[in-house]
């Protein structure tokens, strides 16, 4: 598995556009990536590559604050679409784990950052 930490825009920007499957709040220890790629490899051949996203970063990069503000400390995981064979066999048994897309992740916070701000 290649754990990927990402640090700036452009990555943010990559995973938005790949639509990437992601996970807020996961646990990024071995075991909870390894039953994440299991889970992921019931519906599709995947490439093992997960990228790792911080509350803070979100927070920085796209200014989310007061409510709509991560903890600094949360962790945020993506798999890309691009990285899965076939990705839309994951579409709706996602929704039963918790797995949304970046890019809808990335939308709802600026409505609400729109809103609230």
């Amino acid at each position: 598995m290649n754990k990927i930490e990402i640090k700036t825009k452009e990555q943010l920007d990559e995973l938005e556009q790949d639509s990437a499957l992601t996970w807020e709040g996961l646990d990024t220890s071995d075991g909870s990536l390894k039953e994440m790629f299991d889970w992921i490899k019931k519906y599709t051949e995947v490439t093992e590559n997960v990228y790792i996203i911080s509350g803070a970063l979100m927070n920085v990069t796209y200014g989310l604050t007061g409510t709509n503000a991560y903890p600094k400390d949360l962790h945020i995981v993506s798999v890309k679409l691009s990285d899965m064979k076939e990705p839309m066999k994951v579409a709706i048994p996602r929704l039963q784990v918790g797995g949304r897309w970046f890019d809808d992740i990335v939308d709802n916070n600026r409505r609400r950052e729109d809103r609230e701000g």
